[in-house]
C-alpha cells in the first residue's frame, strides 16, 4: 500500500514545447513548487547559446548607444552633461570641433530643423518657388560667395553665434578621413557614429533625411549641408551624404533643399 500511495502522490508529466523536453515533477498535491529538468537536444544548446551571444552582442552595442535617458552613463560617453550643445574635440589636424547635435535639436540623435542653403528660417515646403535667394528657377540662383560659413546666409552663426559656423567642405572631409565610420542605433534612431582615431571621442549624426515637399529619407540617409557652393554650378551647394555603407558626396545638391544642419568651431 506504502508504495501504491507514493506512487499515486508522484506525478511525471513529460511535456514537449518547441522541440524541447521538459519533465515536470510534483512531490505531492500541496507542493507549490515545481523542480524543473530539461532534456535539451545539442541543435537546441546551439540556439540556446547563440541567443546567448546575442544579448551579450546587443548589451555591448549598447554602450556606444550615447546619449539614453533611461541609461545617463551612456550619455555621458558622447557629451559631459545634458546642456547641448557641446563642442565635441576630435583632436582632428585643422583644430575643428565638432557640435554634438544638430540645429535645433535638443540631443544628438535629436533631427533638429531643415534648413535651405542660405536661409536661417524654416519653412513647410522647400523648392526653387520658396527658395528666398532666387526668382522661381534655378537659373536665377544668386552667388552668396564660394563659402558662406560665419556670414549672415550661415544658419549656425545667425541660431548659435560665437564660433560657431556650418562646416566646410574640407571640413567635412577631414572628418572622414580621421574618423573610423559606423552605422548605428541609438534610442531607435538609426545614423552614423564618427570615431575619432585619435582620442576615441565621437559624434553621432542621425539620419534625417531631408525636405522638399516632404520628409523624405528618414532613417536611411543622414543629409546636411556644408557651407560651400559649387564653383561650377552655383544652384548647387557640397552636400555630404552619409548612409549605410558609408558616406559619399552630391556635389550636386541644390541649394533649395531642405537638410539639418550639425555646426562645428574653432
Amino acid at each position: 500500500m506504502r508504495r501504491i500511495l507514493i506512487s499515486m502522490i508522484m506525478l511525471l508529466a513529460v511535456i514537449s514545447t518547441n522541440g524541447q523536453t521538459k519533465i515536470i515533477t510534483r512531490q505531492s498535491s500541496s507542493s507549490k513548487t515545481a523542480k524543473v529538468a530539461q532534456n535539451t537536444p545539442k541543435s537546441s544548446n546551439k540556439q540556446t547559446k547563440t541567443k546567448s551571444q546575442g544579448k551579450q552582442s546587443t548589451q555591448r552595442s549598447q554602450s556606444h548607444k550615447g546619449h539614453q535617458t533611461s541609461q545617463p552613463r551612456q550619455s555621458l560617453s558622447l557629451c559631459p552633461d545634458n546642456s547641448h550643445p557641446h563642442a565635441i574635440d576630435l583632436e582632428l589636424p585643422s583644430g575643428t570641433k565638432w557640435a554634438c547635435c544638430n540645429v535645433g535639436a535638443n540631443k544628438p540623435e535629436g533631427y533638429g530643423e531643415y534648413y535651405a542653403w542660405g536661409e536661417t528660417e524654416t519653412k513647410s515646403s522647400y523648392d526653387w518657388t520658396t527658395y528666398k535667394y532666387c526668382n522661381g528657377t534655378y537659373k536665377t540662383c544668386h552667388d552668396l560667395g564660394s563659402d558662406i560659413a560665419g556670414t549672415q546666409y550661415d544658419v549656425a552663426h545667425v541660431k548659435w553665434g560665437g564660433s560657431w559656423r556650418m562646416p566646410s567642405r574640407d571640413q567635412i572631409k577631414e572628418l572622414v578621413e580621421h574618423c573610423n565610420y559606423t552605422w548605428i542605433t541609438i534610442s531607435g534612431v538609426k545614423g552614423c557614429m564618427f570615431t575619432s582615431k585619435n582620442n576615441g571621442k565621437r559624434v553621432f549624426f542621425p539620419a534625417a533625411g531631408f525636405r522638399d515637399k516632404k520628409l523624405d529619407y528618414a532613417g536611411e540617409f543622414a543629409n546636411y549641408h556644408s557651407s560651400t557652393q559649387n564653383p561650377d554650378i552655383i544652384s548647387h551647394a557640397y552636400q555630404p551624404t552619409f548612409r549605410s555603407d558609408g558616406p559619399s558626396w552630391y556635389t550636386n545638391g541644390d541649394r533649395y533643399t531642405g537638410y539639418p544642419i550639425r555646426p562645428v568651431s574653432r
